[in-house]
């Protein structure tokens, strides 16, 4: 079995959800829907974030690049210079 690839951007923030038997049981029912039809997005994160813009859409008559545009720009960090020293393993003393 080889190893999901990462899809979760890294400026992304963590956060936790509660839900309950009923919910979980829908995000099951997505999730092997989603597998059987062999979509990448199966994950209760995926499922979760693709419920979120959905509504926004459908609900609120927003888009994403509605809700993109809204979002403040932040300049990207210049790298942080430090002083690093490597230490050699020490050798075998006989």
């Amino acid at each position: 079995m080889s190893p999901r690839e990462k899809h979760i951007p890294s400026d992304a923030q963590r956060t936790s959800v509660c839900l309950t038997a009923e919910d979980r049981a829908a995000v099951n029912w997505i999730g092997t829907a989603r597998r059987l039809a062999k979509s990448k997005r199966t994950t209760i994160n995926d499922i979760l974030v693709d419920a979120l813009w959905y509504f926004l859409e459908k609900t609120e008559g927003k888009t994403k690049e509605q809700i993109s545009v809204m979002v403040p720009v932040i300049p990207p960090d210049e790298p942080i210079q430090r002083n690093v020293t490597e230490m050699r393993k020490p050798g075998n003393k006989r």
